[in-house]
Order: structure tokens, then C-alpha cells, then sequence
């Protein structure tokens, strides 16, 4: 991909696409990175449905690329000049770039930056386990939204396999498992496994790396209660290993991250991932390196703006 060569000088517009965009923190994390570097850009809100309104938004030429999120990140695949193999393989894109062409023509490509989020928030608590060259199972509690992007950096990335998955909602492990084996490749074919319960659980080799992608509420349900038990049951092995726990809202440290320590695993709270995956599509928008940005101190001033936050009950600022 060819480095846009105005990307330090001319002023662009960059977005967030989706619907509703409530507690988003994006808007404040890309404007500390830009504003930090020094870096004339400008990251907004845009919070619709309007597909029509957002691929004539792309085209202008102000437009500097763009961060899109549910339920939009399927859909803007085929509204796209093409797809990178990330993209592709993932299925789902939350970011948009420009890919200029030896014409002066642009070309918008679809991307995933989630799946690297994942990776480095992981890696950077603790890489021994890929550093081995060894192969241990991955685990994802939840199957929605971030069930793909942590599916792909478990099987590309970290040596993670088989990959099992743990959810309240069977029938949703069964789709996602069938959609999985339905569109394969020889590079990218992830062995899933559903545990369903506790005593199944039990059973099975530790996890490496787990992904927590569910909200952080206390379970009620029955189904809610056996999911719960059933990673308290992977807590338990003798063998530990590092756990992310996705959800930042309203506070990042969780139930959940604080049984996973007291059962002796390594927490990394939601805020990494986030950050990380904004560091990277700011470096794919701007064509630079982690060098460029003052990566302590973003870190530094969005953990302190979600400190802010959760006392307060504020709505995240925007950063500008």
C-alpha cells in the first residue's frame, strides 16, 4: 500500500460509522493520539443507519478514513473497492482505508483492526506462550460482535488451537461454529469447539489466552449461571494463562477479572484492546509507525478519562 504522502500536512475528516453510538470512547481515544502527535486530522461521531448518505461521505476528498462498527461492520464489505486478507477472513471490517493507485485514483479498502487490539493487548502482558513455539488451546466466552476478531488473532497470531467457545445462547455457538466451517480456507480454517458445561469443562486441556466478550452484569438466567460456571470451571486447572476481559463499561475491572486473579490468571482489562486497535488503524491512516505516537501517554490520558468517567457517570468527551 502506497503511504498517502499528505497525511502529516492537509487536514482530513475521519469517522466513526454505526448505530447508536452511545459510551463510545472512540471519538476521545483518536483525537488524544492526533492531537498528541501533532497530526491534522479530525474524528467524529457519525451515528446513523443512512448506508447511502456514508459511501457518498467516503468519496470526498477531505475524507481520511474511517472507523465503522455495528451493525455496519458486515454490510460495508461489498460497499468497498476491495477487502485486505484480514478483512476478508474475518468477514466483518471496522476500519476503512485509502489505497492510492498509480493513476491518482483512490481506492477504499475494508480492514480489521479489532483482531490486532486482541493480539497486542495479549502479547504485551505476557508472550511466553508464542515465544515457546508451543500450541495450547484459545478460549472466547461470548459469541456476538468481537467473537470473530478474537477468533482470527487466537488461530493467526497466537498459537492458539483448538479455540473452545463458551456462551449463554447454544444455538449461537452452533451458527457460529457452522458459518466458520462453511467458509474455510487452507489459511484460515480455526478448530471450534463448543463446552457447555461445567463438567464438560473439566475435561479439557487450559487455555493459553481467553477472550471475555460479554457484558459485565451479574448472571440471572439459568443460561447465564452455567456459562459462568463453566469458565469458573477453566479458571480452576492447575495450568494458567493470561485472560482479556472486553468490557471497559462502567468500570474496567470486572466480576469476572477478579475471579480470573484470585484463581492466579493474568488480567488484561478491555481499555488495551481498544486503544491498541485505534494505535493501529491510526497508524494504517496516516501510513506511520507505533514510533510516531506518544503511546504512554495516550494510555495514560484515556485510563484516566475512564477513571473520570466511572465516578462521575459522564458520557465520554470527544477529545477536541
Amino acid at each position: 500500500m502506497t503511504i498517502d504522502p499528505t497525511a502529516f500536512t492537509e487536514e482530513k475528516k475521519t469517522y466513526l460509522f454505526g448505530y447508536p453510538l452511545k459510551r463510545t470512547y472512540a471519538p476521545f481515544l483518536h483525537n488524544t493520539i492526533t492531537t498528541l502527535a501533532g497530526v491534522k486530522r479530525s474524528y467524529a461521531k457519525l451515528e446513523s443507519t443512512d448506508m447511502d448518505m456514508f459511501k457518498k461521505l467516503i468519496r470526498q476528498p477531505d475524507f481520511g478514513g474511517s472507523a465503522v462498527t455495528m451493525p455496519h461492520k458486515v454490510a460495508i464489505c461489498k460497499e468497498l473497492d476491495g477487502l485486505t486478507e484480514d478483512g476478508a477472513a474475518i468477514g466483518a471490517c471496522n476500519t476503512i482505508l485509502r489505497e492510492f493507485q498509480p493513476d491518482g485514483s483512490i481506492k477504499l479498502i475494508g480492514h480489521n483492526t479489532d483482531s490486532v487490539g486482541v493480539r497486542e493487548s495479549l502479547l504485551k502482558q505476557d508472550d511466553s506462550h508464542v515465544k515457546s513455539g508451543k500450541v495450547r488451546p484459545g478460549m472466547l466466552f461470548g459469541a456476538g460482535g468481537a467473537a470473530r476478531a478474537s477468533i482470527y488473532a487466537m488461530h493467526k497470531w497466537l498459537n492458539c488451537s483448538p479455540i473452545y467457545v463458551v456462551n449463554r445462547d447454544a444455538a449461537e455457538v452452533e451458527t457460529l461454529i457452522a458459518d466458520y466451517k462453511k467458509n474455510a480456507t487452507p489459511a484460515f480454517d480455526p478448530v471450534l469447539v463448543h463446552i457447555k458445561t461445567p463438567e464438560e469443562a473439566a475435561k479439557y486441556e487450559a487455555p493459553a489466552y481467553i477472550v471475555s466478550a460479554v457484558p459485565a452484569f451479574p448472571p440471572t438466567t439459568p443460561e447465564e449461571k452455567e456459562a459462568r460456571a463453566t469458565v469458573v470451571e477453566i479458571f480452576k486447572k492447575p495450568e494458567k494463562g493470561v485472560i482479556l476481559e472486553m468490557c471497559y463499561f462502567p468500570h474496567p475491572w470486572t466480576e469476572l477479572a477478579q475471579i480470573a486473579q484470585d484463581a492466579g490468571w493474568q488480567v488484561v482489562t478491555g481499555e488495551q484492546a481498544m486503544i491498541w486497535q485505534g494505535i493501529e488503524q491510526q497508524k494504517l491512516w496516516l501510513g506511520a509507525e507505533e514510533k510516531d505516537f506518544p503511546i504512554e501517554k495516550v494510555f495514560a490520558t484515556v485510563k484516566e478519562q475512564l477513571a473520570s468517567d466511572a465516578k462521575t457517570g459522564n458520557e465520554p468527551p470527544t477529545g477536541l
